[in-house]
């Protein structure tokens, strides 16, 4: 029993194998479903909803803020900070002001490649 071989049934897949299953962001059938019926309930709904949310807003202008910030969530995506570093080493800030116009971004962009491939040449 020590030495048993496993029966393999079919082909076993090889590494990387990327053939078969869903795409990536694919859907599956249960969530396609109900979006499209979530869609033709709130097909022609608009102005309603517009009607409520004003409602909303005169009666509480707190559940207004809270529901529209809900919304929002559908309608654009959040953003995440980003943290960019140098092989780990080396936290790099960038502080962008109302002072600073767009040529003066760029040129500081410039300024921080040019410093980052003196670093590279060192590195060779």
């Amino acid at each position: 029993m020590s030495e048993e071989k496993k029966k393999v049934v079919g082909k076993p897949f090889a590494v990387g194998n990327t053939v078969g299953g869903r795409t990536k962001g694919a859907l599956n059938k249960t969530t396609k479903f109900s979006r499209e019926v979530l869609s033709l309930a709130l097909a022609g709904q608009e102005e309603n909803i517009r009607e409520a949310l004003e409602k909303l807003s005169k009666k509480n202008p707190e559940a207004y803020i809270n529901a529209v910030a809900k919304l929002l969530n559908y309608a654009i995506p959040k953003l995440q900070s980003t943290e960019i570093s140098s092989n780990g080493n080396t936290k790099i800030e960038i502080t962008l002001d109302d002072s600073m116009s767009v040529d003066d971004l760029k040129q500081r962009m410039a300024e921080m490649e040019a410093e980052d491939a003196e670093f590279e040449d060192l590195d060779e």
